[in-house]
């Protein structure tokens, strides 16, 4: 299991919703039948750019289902703007300058049904004066932002600056919690000198509206990376 979490991350630590470079193939979504669409949803602010990110993921059956792009008249919404489809990585999005808290998706399916799901960001930061750690020892990172409520987590990938490929993910999931560990054995996995933090908060809820297929909505607050030192 921790392989397969730290695969997931490596694809998604640096970009949004997923860093793929490839094409994504989608399928209409006349071909399945309405009830067996997974809807996937994620309102993600990205301090680095400035920019608030509404995005809306379709698939057959399942998370892993084949990718589908809606026809007319099956069209999603966030907060009553029109999200646009992107062929490449086959999701929709509209873009917002700055912070966008919170929202609703609506997606309208082809037999007229809308289903509505709101959620809205948690905020985080990472602590004033953070510079430099020890590799020597674990490091508690007490992060700036109110501790964890329910369906909440924080992710914390370190990458070395000479090689961004060279990374360790730590994950925080414990209600009430404030900080994050990053124990010496991971730390001592990357080399000394220059190390990249990105830090991930999630909020995710259930949904309120679904299908049979289900799905997942997702809040999600990126603070400004930060490069620090390892010693």
């Amino acid at each position: 299991m921790k392989k397969i979490f730290s695969l997931v991350y490596i694809l998604i630590f640096i970009g949004g919703f997923t860093s793929m470079l490839t094409s994504c193939k989608s399928e209409p979504s006349s071909s399945v039948d309405q009830d067996k669409i997974y809807t996937a949803y994620e309102l993600y602010y990205d301090a680095n750019a400035d920019i608030t990110y509404a995005r809306a993921t379709f698939k057959f059956s399942n998370i892993a289902g084949t990718l589908l792009q809606l026809e007319t008249p099956s069209q999603v919404t966030f907060n009553g703007d029109l999200l646009t489809f992107n062929p490449t990585l086959a999701y929709y999005e509209k873009q917002y300058t700055g912070l966008v808290s919170s929202g609703t998706f609506a997606w309208t399916d082809l037999n007229g049904a809308t289903k509505s799901n709101s959620v809205s960001i948690k905020t985080i930061d990472y602590p004033a004066g953070l510079d430099t750690i020890q590799r020597n020892s674990s490091y508690e990172m007490f992060w700036v932002g109110d501790s964890l409520g329910a369906n909440q987590n924080v992710t914390l990938t370190v990458t070395a600056q000479i090689n961004e490929t060279t990374l360790q993910v730590f994950l925080q999931t414990n209600v009430n919690s404030k900080s994050i560990v990053l124990g010496m054995n991971q730390l001592q996995l990357l080399p000394v000198g220059g190390i990249h933090l990105y830090m991930d908060r999630r909020y995710s809820p259930a949904l309120s509206q679904e299908t049979s297929a289900g799905g997942s909505i997702t809040g999600r607050y990126r603070p400004l990376n930060k490069l620090i030192q390892l010693h």
